[in-house]
């Protein structure tokens, strides 16, 4: 096998040797992903998962190591999309090498490409890992690097009398006409494949357990007591099926766009639109349906596009009483390619791009790209489609608003009966939100009964808001380290604010200004809060993640 291996390296420097230039140009860093046919089979069938890349420079070889569940998975064939010549694959118990390359005096690939295709037949039942170990890259100047990816998938393989069916898709189901269920890790699991839209699942099956509906492109998990809240409403009958259902919406597409792009954004739909319902119905017809579901319900897209700007993708609904798409948010994994959103009610979801630009936030702006993916997460707002107006200063009630949005909390908007403050009215739009971020902590008034929400904020404020936000969010107390004694307005600082001025610096959500100063009593500027939130998110996100 070694003497296979050391044929390759001399073929592709017999190949390429006889045009190499003198010197390699610097090369953006291409990344790699798994793509598989399907994310769920059944036991005896075979499947194919290919090797892409992006940002791909003059790629002329590459040698390919993937680990891989031998327990559950066979490898059938592989084969090479580069051109020329490839070895056989070397197979070992749990990882096989790959290798190919061009010949000859040709340029290598550059972009999006196919390295590879494995073809794998699945021979046992379970969960089948499969991992993209390394990718070693020989371009076209005999210079060679190895990426290390760790980008992976999952295969659910089921027995051949698990085979999943659904309402109005041909597939095996239970002579009860209900779609067979798999108790993994507590959880009750139903596969479907990319051709099936729905569901129906015995209620006997799951118990107390919390449901998941997976296809290649889209998850749905349930938590138990949203299955519970309907079985009260129906009676708990033994016999009833949960149906659910994810129905493509595809003549929609081009109207959800053109919606969304009236902000005047680039707006791209990344996959397609779903209309989500869940519904329980006894043996003799009657049924619930799922409506309001109180973040029961999460769903998980899928995606594949990798041109896509992962930071500025977010999950929308359609709002039928106002006839626009609204956002809901979504949180990235970007090493699995999935956006992950709770839902309140079930309705019409899609997962897109969402690219705002403003004419007066240039490219070279030190803040055009804070201030592109915090459009997209819909925290801040231009002052019209076109301006953001960077320069003009915040007010209190504006800041409040951006806090409660970058923390998702829940804002009633304007409808609020009454105020912890007698110059914040019932009607204003920013009731809700005072009173929220009151009620949680966040803020407090200028005096006990006066807030005075349109009065421009000052760093020292921002400073202990974004901080309160932070340890609210987290749970976590700052430990304040002397952080002011570096800037030389430090005794500039309000008493009052002096130590959480002391804790924002040190958590990472504010910074001073050039000059080694804090300007605590400048009025902050609207570039300033929408960076503040980016730092707050940012450090909440860090955190989360440890």
């Amino acid at each position: 096998m070694k003497n296979r291996w050391l044929l390759l390296s001399l073929v592709i420097s017999l190949a390429i040797a006889v045009f190499v230039p003198n010197q390699a140009g610097a090369s953006p860093l291409p990344s790699y992903s798994l793509i598989p046919s399907t994310l769920s089979i059944q036991a005896g069938s075979e499947f194919t998962v290919r090797v892409e890349g992006s940002k791909i420079v003059d790629l002329y070889g590459y040698e390919v190591n993937l680990t891989y569940d031998s327990t559950r998975l066979q490898l059938q064939g592989t084969i090479d999309r580069v051109g020329g010549f490839a070895i056989d694959p070397i197979v070992h118990p749990d990882r096989i090498q790959f290798a190919g390359t061009k010949i000859g005096p040709v340029q290598g690939e550059n972009g999006t490409f196919t390295l590879c295709e494995f073809k794998f037949k699945a021979i046992a039942t379970g969960t089948a890992a499969i991992s993209l170990a390394s990718v070693k890259e020989i371009n076209s100047q005999l210079l060679s690097a190895v990426q290390s990816p760790t980008t992976g998938l999952s295969i659910q393989i089921s027995s051949n009398s698990d085979a999943s069916g659904s309402e109005g898709v041909q597939g095996n189901t239970n002579i009860n006409g209900s779609t067979p269920v798999k108790i993994i890790d507590h959880i009750a699991v139903v596969n479907v494949d990319s051709n099936q839209n729905s569901v129906s699942v015995l209620n006997s099956k799951i118990g107390s357990l919390p449901l998941k509906v997976q296809s290649p492109l889209l998850t749905i998990n349930i938590k138990p007591e949203v299955i519970q809240a309907l079985r009260d409403q129906l009676g708990n009958v033994k016999d009833s099926l949960l149906k659910v259902k994810f129905i493509p919406i595809v003549d929609e597409t081009r109207i959800a766009e053109s919606m969304l792009q009236r902000h005047h954004a680039n707006v791209k739909i990344v996959g397609q639109i779903y209309d989500i319902s869940i519904v329980l119905v006894s043996p003799d017809g009657r049924k619930v349906v799922a409506d309001q579901v109180g973040s029961g319900v999460e769903l998980v897209f899928s995606y594949l596009d990798k041109e896509i700007d992962r930071e500025l993708l977010g999950v929308y609904y359609f709002n039928e009483a106002a006839s626009s798409w609204d956002y809901v948010g979504g949180t990235l994994d970007a090493l699995t390619g999935r956006v992950a959103v709770s839902l309140d009610h079930l309705s019409k979801y899609v997962l897109l791009e969402y690219n705002k630009t403003f004419k007066d936030i240039p490219a070279a702006h030190w803040a055009s790209r804070t201030i592109q993916i915090m459009a997209a997460r819909h925290i801040v707002n231009g002052v019209t489609n076109a301006e953001f107006k960077p320069n003009a200063f915040t007010t209190r009630a504006e800041f409040t608003s951006l806090l409660v949005r970058a923390l998702g909390m829940k804002s009633q908007g304007a409808a609020v009966a009454s105020s912890a403050f007698t110059d914040v009215a019932a009607g204003a739009w920013y009731a809700g939100d005072v009173e929220m971020a009151y009620e949680a902590g966040l803020i407090n008034g200028i005096s006990k009964e006066k807030f005075v929400p349109n009065a421009k904020i000052t760093r020292e404020q921002m400073a202990a808001l974004i901080l309160r936000a932070f340890e609210w969010k987290t749970k976590q107390a700052i430990q304040s380290v002397n952080e002011l004694e570096g800037y030389h307005d430090a005794e500039e600082v309000s008493e009052w604010a002096a130590k959480e001025v002391e804790m924002a610096i040190a958590a990472g959500l504010m910074r001073g200004k050039p000059g080694d100063v804090f300007d605590p009593k400048a009025n902050s500027l609207r570039v300033e809060t929408a960076q503040a939130m980016m730092n707050l998110l940012n450090q909440i996100s860090i955190l989360e993640g440890l």
